[in-house]
């Protein structure tokens, strides 16, 4: 993907919206946000055989993220000399509002008439719509909350994410310490992760469910996927090499094929210090080998794709379909269960993607066409008083 750069003649503000608005989907990111769902799936309707399959999906999605964020906001500094928070937020906010509230509400619904998994009974059908929504799910909480909406702890992290690194990244363009900010980003998570797992181990072993959804287990693998963006010239040119691309792509593959049977990844402490930092890193190669992959993905990775595509909504809905299905547990599926399962996540997902998610999609195209993304003329760039953030935006960017 080709980035303006400066000293081209400005286009008129239409062709300019027209020409952010359309940005291509690269297929190879689909296949491997397919890839990570998949194994999600995997994790959820076979938790005894694919045990590290469930965190090894969220890590991948983790990098991924982590690369693609960083990307939306560089492109806002060095069209802009700044990052407009509305507009990140607001981009957010249709893209992933609009299947958590579909999401949110049929659950509450069901739940409130039906009571399948005993949830009004409880009297929990509240709190986790205030954890849900306020993205609080992977924190603790002086409240209970549904089993349900266990994998929107995910969700919170990045939420998290979204609100800490815009302005962490301004500072550091600013100063042009992009090094200095991943380094210590990665120094501060993993310390945080170290005292949360010592503490498990020493205090409270039985915890490790509420250690494994803190942002700061998997916070890391954000970075990674951050890091890789800001300095993608000098990491693509890693990956020139055919033999090398082929040796990476083998390897990654390898190395998360045999973490999703890691034993009891959600709560082992090695997973935690070598398992995830591992998957960091071949997630982090796949990142690369994807965004830089210039030729069409091959045919028969067209299911990835269209999985990838609608990922959002399978994650969303597939855990709490198997508690519907199988009487609240998520334990012992039998095999009809874990088929059928994963069959009414995918369609509950197509019909995620071409309903809510395609509102909210409207939307955003509604809000671009009144609020058009006019980038700056060289004039107006000339007269900007913070050339050291356009340098630094400029350098981490691929010209």
């Amino acid at each position: 993907m080709t980035v303006p750069v400066e000293g081209t003649s400005a286009a008129p503000a239409q062709q300019t919206a027209h020409q952010t608005a359309v940005r291509p989907r690269l297929d190879g990111l689909d296949v491997l946000r397919g890839t990570a769902v998949g194994a999600v799936l995997l994790g959820h309707s076979w938790p005894g055989i694919f045990q590290g399959a469930g965190i090894v999906g969220v890590i991948v999605f983790f990098v991924l993220s982590g690369y693609l964020i960083t990307g939306v906001l560089l492109r806002d500094v060095e069209r802009h000399r700044k990052i407009r928070y509305g507009r990140f937020y607001a981009h957010r906010a249709f893209r992933l509002l609009p299947a958590l509230i579909a999401f949110l509400g049929v659950y509450a619904a069901v739940e409130l008439t039906a009571d399948v998994l005993g949830d009004r009974s409880k009297g929990i059908v509240g709190y986790s719509l205030l954890a849900g929504f306020g993205y609080l799910k992977d924190i603790p909480l002086p409240f209970d909350v549904s089993l349900a909406i266990g994998p929107l702890w995910t969700l919170a992290v990045e939420e998290q994410f979204y609100l800490i690194w815009p302005p962490l990244l301004v500072w550091a363009l600013r100063k042009n310490r992009q090094g200095r900010l991943i380094g210590w980003s990665a120094a501060v998570v993993f310390s945080l992760m170290t005292a949360s797992v010592l503490a498990m181990l020493i205090l409270a072993p039985q915890l490790h469910s509420m250690v494994y959804a803190l942002p700061t287990t998997w916070g890391l693998g954000l970075i990674v996927g951050s890091g890789l963006r800001l300095y993608r010239v000098h990491v693509f040119s890693w990956f020139s090499g055919r033999r090398f691309r082929e040796a990476a792509l083998l390897g990654s593959i390898v190395v998360l094929a045999s973490l999703i049977f890691f034993p009891r990844a959600n709560e082992s402490p090695a997973f935690f210090f070598v398992g995830g930092p591992l998957a960091m890193a071949a997630a982090g190669a796949l990142v690369v080998l994807a965004a830089s992959r210039a030729q069409v993905m091959p045919k028969w990775t067209r299911a990835l794709q269209a999985l990838g595509t609608v990922s959002y909504g399978a994650y969303l809905w597939n855990y709490i379909v198997i508690l519907w299905l199988n009487g609240g547990s998520t334990a012992d599926l039998p095999p009809l269960v874990a088929v059928s399962a994963i069959l009414v996540t995918l369609l509950l997902a197509v019909i995620s993607w071409y309903t809510v998610e395609r509102l909210g999609r409207m939307a955003r195209d509604r809000f671009d066409k009144h609020f058009p993304d006019q980038r700056q003329t060289v004039r107006s760039v000339v007269s900007q008083p913070e050339p050291r953030l356009r340098a630094a935006a400029d350098q981490a960017s691929v010209q």
